[in-house]
């Protein structure tokens, strides 16, 4: 009897493992989930069936095929534009990672703090005609997340067609709320992998971190803010998280109603088509733009290996602005090759981050930084939530997307990738605004940490992977 047990056992190890093996892509992954298998016996296959394998990818292919995704394609132009020829490896790359060129005449303009962002939302919102389509992480059940109820509400109750997508663990809890306040106006709301639904997909893996909200199909509002009051200055005082989010019109609109269709399908299983969401777009003003989004399914690595080829296209600086800092080691030789290559490489993080395990990870990482010269600033005061890189005064990537593993390969993100001059000044005037409250870390203010302090980030850089 044992001897039976025994070999149902091997086969079900080894049945596993042969899975972990064949869709594994990370090394590190790939071995930690070896060991549990082997090491915890039936518990660790279990573990991984619940918890190691990536459904979505299945289950959008699977949407898909029987939908179909309704995206009418929109005429490309080729390009032959001198003022991005300097950096003409990167646009190609994205013309790969893509599979079309930027879109030509947008406008992309920043929009600091929710005191900025978040009355040219709901004014949008207040305009609508046609399509509401809104897709965010967090959606605070506050003052500021009412408002938005209340001016979604109002748009159904004209007609509006109000589709809203919240992430089901950054909303947890929320779901039943917005979908009372909503749907008895006639407008929808899904939660993306709901927590409960523990057996299709687990809570901590694979969220929408997207941050996306496009009206009648030609206005659209991205970028790292979710939908929350700490965004809103608190009596008296500061916000709590500071960020800056962007209005975008223009032809690269049709992107952000793109990946809010397909997210919706694979959420709701309605396919989004017809004018009302994807009207003709005119040119809205001169910027070469293109989304990207990225995600544990077909988009896996999108926007890390932009990212990557950024660095390695940049030829005279690179400015970034990120919250949380968890690079793996491709990411730490491009900075560090970049910034030998005589390229001027700036980072800029908060001295006070939300999650302190996060930033414990991120200080181990510094005095590599620093080996090479380039320069890290901590920024005092608020919390620091933006997420922007510029690379030679010319282009700008902005979105929901931070610099660490979870961003890269875990969650869905979505990022706008911009050739701009104005755009990249206004970025690097916003850069110099933070650069006043900051001050610069050096081997010596490293030195003065404790040497428990010192064992507490090298004890927490061990998790990065995961982070």
């Amino acid at each position: 009897m044992h001897w039976i047990v025994y070999t149902l056992s091997f086969a079900l190890y080894m049945l596993v493992s042969v899975h972990i093996l064949l869709t594994k892509r990370d090394p590190r992954g790939a071995t930690l989930w070896l060991l549990i298998v082997w090491l915890v016996p039936i518990a660790g296959s279990l573990f991984y069936w619940a918890f190691g394998i990536n459904r979505v990818a299945r289950k959008a292919r699977r949407r898909i095929r029987h939908h179909g995704r309704h995206v009418p394609s929109m005429p490309l132009q080729g390009l032959s534009l001198p003022e991005v020829e300097s950096l003409d490896p990167l646009r190609r790359l994205g013309d790969s990672l893509t599979g079309h060129d930027p879109y030509r005449g947008n406008t992309i303009a920043p929009l600091y703090e929710g005191t900025q962002a978040y009355p040219a939302m709901l004014e949008s919102i207040g305009r609508a005609k046609r399509s509401v389509a809104l897709s965010t992480y967090i959606f605070g059940h506050d003052e500021i997340g009412g408002r938005f109820v209340e001016a979604l509400g109002k748009a159904a109750d004209r007609g509006v067609m109000v589709r809203v997508l919240v992430d089901g663990l950054g909303a947890w809890g929320k779901g039943r709320w917005l979908r009372r306040s909503l749907e008895r106006s006639g407008g929808k709301v899904r939660s993306f992998w709901p927590t409960w639904d523990l057996i299709q997909q687990p809570g901590l893996n694979l969220r929408n971190h997207r941050k996306i909200l496009v009206v009648d199909g030609t206005l659209g509002f991205t970028g790292g803010m979710n939908i929350s009051g700490k965004y809103l200055p608190e009596p008296g005082g500061l916000p709590s998280a500071h960020d800056v989010h962007f209005r975008v019109a223009g032809p690269v609109v049709r992107s952000l109603v793109e990946i809010f269709a397909h997210d919706w399908l694979l959420s709701s299983g309605e396919s989004l088509h017809g004018e009302g969401w994807y009207p003709r777009l005119r040119p809205a003003g001169k910027t070469l733009a293109r989304g990207l989004a990225a995600g544990p399914d077909e988009d896996m690595g999108k926007i890390y290996e932009l990212f990557l080829g950024a660095l390695r296209t940049a030829g005279r600086r690179v400015d970034i602005v990120t919250p949380y800092f968890i690079p793996d080691i491709a990411m730490m030789t491009g900075l560090r090759v970049a910034q030998q290559a005589g390229i001027k490489v700036r980072v800029l993080l908060p001295r006070h981050n939300d999650h302190a395990f996060m930033q414990w990870a991120s200080r181990a990482y510094l005095p590599e930084l620093l080996d090479t010269g380039i320069e890290v600033w901590e920024v005092g005061g608020t919390f620091i939530h933006s997420k922007v890189m510029v690379v030679d005064g010319l282009w700008v990537l902005v979105g929901s997307s931070n610099l660490d593993p979870r961003s890269f390969r875990l969650n869905f993100e979505f990022n706008v990738e911009a050739y701009s001059r104005p755009l990249a000044g206004e970025m690097e005037r916003y850069m110099a605004r933070l650069l006043k409250n900051a001050h610069p870390i050096s081997h010596a203010v490293l030195k003065h940490e404790s040497f428990g302090v010192r064992m507490r980030n090298q004890a927490a850089k061990l998790f990065s992977p995961y982070l």
